[in-house]
């Protein structure tokens, strides 16, 4: 008895693709684990407009939540009882001042990304590349996140689409991406870029560290303290850098 076309050829695509992807997952350069203590950021978009609208921030040593949009903030505490929220209304015509509850959480996350890059910046001097690559699968989604924080307190979510470009073909979610390889390869045999980003880190790592010092003394909330044109100058340099961005196409949008 003759078996259907399919019946014969399919098992075998099937098999095939297996055994292709576990190919491709054992050619992977080794992942070097190591505890990663950056926020967590998850963003929503507005349908009609494409721009995001709110941010969800959470934290690995608690269960409560936090939510940043252009006009109302959120903070959800989570008890054995329940949750409370709480939430922190801003007047339309004072949406651009980074109000003491948005200052307060973004000190948090940045408390979260400072010794993250401080790691990243020893390591690339150390060359400890599994680690490189294992902080890739992170890292990329964080810094997205991160950047909609800071438009969402400013009330410009437009900004996110054409300031800051991280493309999202260019990083998975996955501690199995071959575009972590390629990335971090591309380091490994550029000393040059390697460099590069060392300083990138570094001045980013001081100009957060500023910020977070003049923050602390904002108790009068001028937005003219709040907000550092070199801090955003230092993250929009080490997101070309890091993701290898050329400058002349530079044009910035952050998709989703």
């Amino acid at each position: 008895m003759k078996l259907p076309l399919m019946a014969v050829v399919l098992p075998f695509l099937i098999s095939a693709a297996v055994s292709a992807d576990s190919d491709s997952t054992k050619t992977l350069l080794p992942r070097t684990e190591f505890p990663i203590i950056l926020a967590k950021i998850s963003l929503s978009y507005d349908k009609q407009t494409g721009t995001v609208s709110r941010a969800r921030i959470t934290f690995d040593d608690s269960d409560d939540q936090i939510v940043i949009s252009t006009l109302d903030d959120i903070y959800i505490k989570n008890t054995r009882h329940g949750s409370e929220k709480t939430t922190y209304r801003e007047p339309v015509e004072k949406a651009y001042y980074l109000t003491e509850f948005e200052g307060k959480q973004i000190n948090r996350v940045c408390k979260t990304l400072i010794p993250t890059l401080e790691q990243l910046e020893k390591d690339l001097k150390n060359e400890n590349w599994g680690k490189c690559l294992y902080l890739d699968a992170f890292l990329p989604r964080f810094l997205r996140g991160f950047y909609a924080i800071i438009c969402l307190s400013k009330n410009t979510p437009e900004s996110i689409n054409k300031n800051i470009r991280i493309p999202e073909e260019e990083f998975d979610v996955s501690l199995n991406s071959p575009k972590s390889d390629a990335r971090i390869n591309h380091w490994r045999s550029t000393p040059d870029h390697v460099v590069k980003l060392r300083i990138a880190t570094k001045e980013l790592v001081y100009q957060l560290k500023l910020w977070q010092k003049r923050e602390l003394l904002n108790t009068k909330r001028n937005p003219e303290i709040s907000y550092s044109n070199k801090l955003e100058s230092a993250f929009s340099l080490f997101v070309r850098i890091y993701f290898n961005i050329p400058p002349v196409t530079y044009s910035g949008i952050i998709s989703r």
